[in-house]
């Protein structure tokens, strides 16, 4: 099964998914495979990395510092890419956050994440509800 390891202050660990990116045409929305990752790496989340959108830190990482979440948790997520009934995907849409669907196993340190099938992950830093986008990336002008 993927899997997601989220740091605590770190990165997004990665284990069994490809990286692909949201692209919009005049068609809409499509993804695209990001080429050269391959399926496990480190996905950066705090909008500073030099090898963006993967973390450039070692381990133990300490990109930033991980306020406790003291924001309201969005709602459930209703975007249809990628798509929740497909097979497990993950996707960076441009700007924003990490677009998680399907069956994924996500984990914040220590705690499991359940009860979406989609996710939505802040990888600005940024998000008063750590590790879900609360859109915060949209006020600090996040452009990874």
């Amino acid at each position: 099964m993927p899997r997601v390891q989220i740091v605590p202050g770190g990165p997004m660990l990665v284990e069994g998914l490809a990286l692909q990116r949201l692209e919009r045409s005049t068609g809409g929305w499509s993804l695209v495979a990001v080429d050269g990752v391959g399926d496990d790496y480190p996905l950066c989340r705090c909008g500073r990395s030099s090898s963006m959108p993967l973390c450039d830190r070692d381990e133990p990482y300490g990109c930033f510092e991980e306020e406790p979440p003291d924001g309201l948790e969005p709602g459930p997520f209703t975007w249809d890419l990628p798509d929740p009934a497909g097979p497990p995907r993950l996707a960076l849409k441009p700007g924003g956050p990490v677009r998680i669907a399907g069956d994924v196993q996500i984990t914040h340190g220590e705690a499991p994440q359940r009860g979406r099938d989609r996710w939505s992950l802040c990888r600005c830093g940024a998000s008063r509800c750590q590790p879900v986008c609360d859109s915060s990336h949209k006020v600090v002008g996040f452009e990874g």
